[in-house]
């Protein structure tokens, strides 16, 4: 039986990470898949302010209609993507009450002290509590998947995946007389951009140079350190993914020195890679990282700890081949965009037999 599914984020992902393996189960004709941008204040605003560079109005008029559609509509397969404790749950009530709805979340820090979105009203949490009791729900980490299980949900792990015929490593890597360490992902203070900055900064590299990939409000920093002559290159943002997989092949260390991490998608890319990584040590990156066989979990709030782990790995070609194996293998193992396919199809059925 083919399943017709809808899946609605916040955002437009079908053909990045988080929705790869449903993607993948559409373009193998397993399931008939539809994304919708779930975001309808959000793109009145935008039609409001007249911003429809980034977002074309076509696309916004239709994203509202297909959300208009489907508040009239009933007995449909759901995959709901939002933030946690959003007053957008009203909504999402009225939705699970007429149609099979599977609940997809990242956020580990279901204790109602971690607010990720503004909390209006009191009756806001209690909704949210109602929407999660009995749904089905597929969680990025275990610690995502324990934290809303305590609201009755019957949680899956569910990771987000790549595909590791695009992100592979090079057969025979090219010799450099520089260890290369890269960044990729945003340039944002909660990635750990102040930490990458002092680090370049404050201490005498000899042979590694330091490769920041992204956008963000560190971006004119990063680029005037470049011009300064610190031992840093900046790529700018990098939307081509086969561009990104050259990247990581051309590089020998990925660092993720996040005060925030959920998952962290860029690990297990450059992992598939064979790239070595450091990160530091919170929810996501914990899952992903087995400090010691396939990389290196560090302090959250120490520059010395990044810059140690940074000196460990550069010295060390032996230990990064090492990680980079083991990273890599793991990623077969678990992250792997068809392993997370068949694991998607075996909760679309489970939600539709009961």
């Amino acid at each position: 039986m083919k399943y017709e599914i809808i899946s609605l984020q916040p955002l437009r992902v079908e053909n990045t990470s988080y929705n790869a393996a449903l993607s993948y189960l559409g373009r193998e004709n397993l399931i008939k898949i539809k994304f919708i941008e779930f975001s309808l204040l959000r793109q009145v605003w935008l039609i409001w302010r007249g911003t429809t560079r980034k977002y074309p109005l076509s696309r916004i008029i239709k994203n509202i209609y297909a959300i208009v559609k489907l508040f009239l509509s009933k007995n449909k397969t759901l995959i709901i993507g939002a933030a946690p404790y959003s007053i957008v749950v009203f909504l999402l009530n009225k939705l699970k009450s007429r149609n099979r709805c599977i609940f997809y979340t990242s956020w580990p820090y279901w204790d109602e002290k971690r607010y990720p979105e503004r909390v209006f009203i009191s009756s806001q949490i209690k909704a949210w509590k109602k929407f999660l009791d009995g749904i089905i729900s597929a969680g990025v980490t275990t610690a995502s998947c324990e934290g809303i299980a305590k609201y009755g949900a019957k949680s899956f792990f569910m990771p987000h995946t790549i595909d590791t015929n695009l992100f592979r490593p090079l057969v025979t890597k090219p010799t450099s007389d520089k260890v290369k360490v890269l960044y990729v992902g945003k340039l944002l203070k909660i990635k750990g951009l102040p930490r990458i900055v002092n680090l370049v900064k404050n201490y005498k590299w000899q042979n590694i140079e330091f490769c920041i990939a992204g956008g963000g409000p560190y971006e004119e920093e990063i680029i005037k350190m470049e011009k300064g002559n610190y031992p840093v290159r900046y790529l700018g943002y990098i939307e081509n993914k086969r561009d990104l997989v050259s990247i990581y092949q051309g590089s020998d260390i990925l660092i993720l020195p996040s005060f925030q991490e959920n998952f962290g998608i860029v690990l297990i890319e450059a992992m598939a890679c064979q790239l070595p990584v450091i990160a530091t040590d919170c929810a996501g990156p914990r899952e992903i990282i087995e400090d010691g066989v396939n990389g290196m979990l560090i302090p959250q709030e120490s520059e010395e700890a990044l810059r140690d782990a940074v000196l460990q790995l550069a010295n060390s070609p032996e230990l990064r081949d090492k990680y980079g194996v083991n990273g890599r293998k793991k990623v077969e193992k678990m992250y792997d965009v068809k392993e997370a396919a068949r694991r998607w199809l075996e909760i679309i059925e489970m939600v539709h037999t009961t």
